[in-house]
């Protein structure tokens, strides 16, 4: 090769032990990209990342297709925990589902919650293996997950105990707005949030 450099798929071809060059996937603007379409949450368990240690993960692994390493379509900002995937030989990524490219309507067929428990729903292979496969269910995000739950116990123990002081039945718009955002897109948790708030509030939200 000219002065001696090698491409990562010719030191792949050399040497199939060898790791892309993390400076490179892994860039601080990367980074900021990644956290910024996550809305700063892990893109598999949305754990909020902010101030806390974060990796950039090869969807597919590197090990599997090294093709992809620098592929920005399979780099997912992860936690310590979802990183630690189990991997490929065990399994595959295309037997769990995919954060990204899998709907939210999709990945609610699959898995739910029992408050900070997620589990895969009517015994669903994919849920399972999804779990499994990212690690959602370690002690951790249960603890994670746990003082969420907590949180917005707090604010809608606030309005409910000012809705009786003010003998009324119904909600403020401002109340709604203040329980929605446990629900949205950029919150951490949002799916379980749902989950817990619209078992919790049944009937009551309009």
């Amino acid at each position: 090769m000219p002065n001696g450099n090698l491409t990562s798929m010719q030191k792949k071809a050399a040497n199939p032990q060898v790791r892309p060059d993390a400076s490179k996937y892994a860039h601080k603007d990367i980074r900021k990209q990644l956290m910024s379409m996550s809305h700063n949450k892990c893109f598999y368990c949305e754990g909020i990342l902010l101030d806390r240690p974060k990796e950039v993960d090869h969807y597919v692994e590197v090990a599997v297709d090294h093709s992809k390493a620098f592929d920005w379509n399979n780099l997912y900002l992860a936690c310590l925990n979802c990183n630690d995937k189990v991997p490929h030989n065990t399994i595959p990524v295309s037997a769990a589902l995919n954060p990204i490219l899998d709907s939210d309507a999709d990945i609610k067929t699959h898995i739910s919650f029992d408050k900070e428990i997620i589990f895969p729903i009517s015994g669903s292979l994919k849920g399972k293996q999804t779990i499994t496969k990212f690690r959602l269910d370690t002690d951790l995000l249960n603890a994670q997950r746990r003082d969420w739950i907590i949180k917005i116990d707090g604010i809608i123990i606030d309005i409910l105990k000012k809705m009786v002081a003010e003998g009324r039945q119904s909600f403020s718009d401002e109340e709604v707005s203040a329980i929605n955002r446990f629900m949205d897109s950029a919150s951490p948790f949002s799916l379980m949030s749902e989950v817990y708030i619209k078992r919790k509030l049944h009937g009551l939200l309009p």
